[in-house]
């Protein structure tokens, strides 16, 4: 029978007290794709906080696109750690899978962001 690692020292814990990195990747490629949808998601979190200080001028259409804004930051960062375990998966058996639904949600939303701002800039010019 096989003593545990530390069970040389006493304390029933592994000698080896560091931690064992998710990947071996020079160039950490899922940390800045993390970082990157991180960016994304503080960007959308300031034009939602734009259309709030709007609220006084575009009353209901503030808030929806806040709430709007608002949601489609919360999904980026949610769908971002499913994302990065398929990152850190991909780098260990050497074999990418692209995930085109992210690449859907952000040009959606770009998209739809984009759409927002043209419409409250021409309601602002023709009311």
């Amino acid at each position: 029978m096989n003593p545990s690692p530390g069970a040389a020292s006493g304390t029933g814990r592994p000698e080896d007290h560091r931690r064992q990195p998710p990947h071996t990747d020079p160039g950490l490629q899922p940390e800045r794709t993390t970082q990157s949808w991180l960016r994304t998601s503080l960007t959308l979190i300031v034009v939602s906080l734009i259309f709030i200080r709007w609220i006084h001028i575009f009353h209901a259409f503030a808030i929806a696109i806040f709430v709007l804004c608002l949601g489609m930051a919360i999904a980026a960062i949610a769908l971002q750690v499913r994302r990065y375990r398929l990152g850190v998966h991909s780098i260990r058996v050497e074999r990418g899978r692209p995930t085109p639904l992210a690449v859907l949600f952000l040009t959606t939303s770009v998209c739809l962001i984009a759409v927002l701002g043209i419409a409250t800039v021409l309601s602002i010019t023709y009311v």
